[in-house]
């Protein structure tokens, strides 16, 4: 199966374009190794701290609605005797 036909005249295009490209200056000098690896270090920190804090953050919902519904059914069990 052929997905893309190219013949000599697009391959010549494609290789005056690349060689473009790769004369093109490079405007980012490269990373400090220590910086990366701080990121990652925190990266790791900050999604350590995310597992933890998550069945917290799950239950907070769980919590309100639990003590609407509490609410809800005390003021049920007690609406006869005001009335």
């Amino acid at each position: 199966m052929n997905w893309l036909d190219v013949d000599e005249r697009d391959e010549a295009r494609i290789a005056a374009f690349m060689t473009r490209v790769a004369a093109l200056p490079v405007k980012q000098a490269m990373v400090d190794p220590m910086q990366i690896w701080w990121k990652a270090q925190l990266l790791r920190r900050w999604d350590a701290e995310r597992r933890v804090v998550a069945p917290i953050d799950f239950m907070q919902p769980v919590e309100l609605l639990a003590g609407v519904a509490c609410l809800a059914f005390l003021l049920y069990r007690a609406l006869p005797y005001f009335f």
